[in-house]
């Protein structure tokens, strides 16, 4: 729960109409430290990675044994959770669809389509850092840490729909990250 309330002040403060923050945030903001704000994002982009990757999954393995993801896949939001309809999706509970809806929603242009869940992922990631390469590698290395988490819930591999997306989500912030002249491996050079 803490998470999430840092969190949400984190994301007000770098929400706010031209940088002004009251004084109360711009206290928040002080006491926050750089590695705190690192971490938080990272956790932050490990959910949004692993949701999209579950949700992905899940089209090809609609029962699991696991109660948080047939939550997750009825549509029902549990707080401190992602639910899908934090991540955008407005469709009919992934539990309820028929196969050739779940095949609609994975094919080009549908919502779990690896292009539209990579530009989902990443541009949240790119967004959310802006011009902060340190945010940037962060929230790369919770892109990675959510498909492993997604792996272990899963008790193991991934659809390859899932590996396809996280390529393509690493690929996205990796560009964003060299044209800000950063690298990869070494986000100071």
């Amino acid at each position: 729960m803490q998470v999430a309330q840092a969190q949400t002040q984190y994301q007000s403060m770098n929400l706010s109409p031209k940088n002004e923050m009251s004084p109360e945030m711009e206290s928040i903001k002080q006491d926050l430290s750089l590695n705190a704000r690192f971490v938080a994002y990272a956790f932050q982009s490990s959910e949004v990675s692993g949701s999209n990757a579950s949700a992905q999954s899940a089209l090809f393995d609609m029962a699991g044994s696991n109660q948080e993801m047939h939550d997750f896949l009825k549509g029902i939001e549990n707080e401190g959770m992602m639910s899908l309809k934090d991540m955008g999706y407005e469709g009919k509970p992934i539990l309820e669809l028929n196969p050739s809806e779940a095949s609609g929603l994975l094919s080009d242009g549908g919502f779990f389509s690896v292009e539209n869940t990579a530009e989902r992922g990443a541009g949240f990631v790119i967004a959310g850092a802006g011009d902060d390469l340190g945010m940037l590698q962060a929230g790369r290395e919770g892109i990675i840490k959510g498909f492993e988490d997604a792996e272990k819930m899963w008790g193991g591999k991934l659809p390859d729909i899932a590996y396809e997306t996280q390529k393509l989500t690493l690929q996205k912030i990796d560009e964003t990250i060299q044209s800000m002249g950063g690298n990869v491996l070494n986000i100071a050079a």
